[in-house]
């Protein structure tokens, strides 16, 4: 398997603290700059013209433009001059791997900034963090679209569904995307953000699929056993198995699935696993980001060998495991229901 490479800094791999200040603020930028439509505007366009890109209420000011994109240009994705932006060596790159900064800056960056307070607290249940949901559910479509989405077109090209359940269906391209390549598919989306049922729902009246797409408000801790559930034949999950555990929570979670889907046949789970490799220069992209994140959340990360114990002990069978370069530490568990 071919591993892309990803995008790296201009600073040495082992940085100084100038160089590793400088690369946080570059961070912050990016993530910016795929909020705002800069990146793309550079993808699409070639060129943003510090003194007309916008009209009206969403327009940037130049300075603040011209700010926000000074520290791309430090790290190579941007060359500025006095009138415009342009890509730089690194832009391609960084494009590609955009979702994983807009993941750590925009959708937890409230949670990373706020470490210190976050660590101390003492109740550690409901809500004492906040994340950007919208903007998690974003960053991870970008994520998955590079490799994973693929994936999955591939094994249910080979095996087309009847109906599809997919839990953690954050902005709904997934359940989106496998209607539209099978055209007599029914979709059932559940989350439990409700800025992700908004956004799902939205996109899904977009695309002029809502009799065919429903989406549900929940959490796979307590699903309920909902009228659509029933002919779903394939359920996916995305990126959230990890919000299963710890490990007693999670074989409770995977035998519930099995329950509430009576008609399931196949369930496709990826997720990104637990490093067991101590950090250093070759760490990848994301898996310190990953990780810190969800310390700070309290959450398991579960390893390969971990979900194996839980697919024996609640009657999931694991035909097959694909690994991904993109996201690294990917995996997708390919279960079906044990006799």
């Amino acid at each position: 398997m071919t591993t892309t490479p990803h995008f790296t800094p201009t600073p040495a791999t082992t940085p100084s603290t100038d160089s590793l200040f400088s690369a946080s603020v570059a961070v912050s930028a990016l993530s910016a700059a795929v909020e705002l439509g800069l990146l793309d505007d550079l993808k699409d366009r070639g060129e943003i013209r510090f003194d007309g890109r916008q009209e009206g209420q969403d327009r940037i000011d130049p300075a603040v433009l011209r700010g926000i994109l000074l520290p791309l240009e430090w790290a190579g994705i941007v060359v500025l001059d006095d009138h415009s932006a342009r890509p730089g060596p690194g832009f391609e790159a960084a494009y590609l791997d955009r979702g994983y900064f807009y993941w750590i800056a925009g959708g937890n960056g409230e949670l990373t900034s706020r470490a210190p307070h976050v660590a101390l607290e003492r109740n550690r249940h409901g809500e004492f963090y906040h994340r950007d949901m919208r903007a998690v559910a974003v960053s991870s479509r970008m994520i998955g679209d590079v490799e994973v989405e693929l994936r999955f077109d591939k094994i249910l090209a080979d095996q087309p569904p009847r109906a599809v359940c997919d839990l953690g269906c954050g902005s709904g391209q997934r359940l989106i995307r496998i209607a539209g390549n099978h055209p007599g598919v029914r979709g059932v989306g559940v989350d439990i953000a409700p800025a992700a049922v908004e956004l799902t729902g939205a996109s899904v009246a977009e695309a002029g699929l809502a009799d065919r797409i429903s989406v549900h408000h929940g959490d796979v801790h307590a699903l309920p056993q909902l009228p659509e559930f029933a002919g779903i034949d394939v359920v996916t999950c995305v990126f959230m198995g990890h919000d299963f555990w710890p490990y007693e929570k999670c074989v409770t979670v995977l035998r519930r699935i099995r329950e509430v889907f009576p008609d399931v046949e196949r369930f496709l789970l990826c997720d990104v696993v637990r490093s067991e490799v101590a950090p250093g220069p070759h760490t990848p992209i994301f898996t310190l980001g990953f990780e810190f994140a969800h310390a700070l959340m309290g959450v398991t990360l579960p390893t390969r060998s971990d979900w194996m114990t839980a697919f024996d002990a609640s009657g999931w069978e694991c035909e097959a495991v694909q690994e991904f370069n993109r996201p690294p530490g990917g995996l997708l568990f390919e279960l079906r229901p044990s006799n």
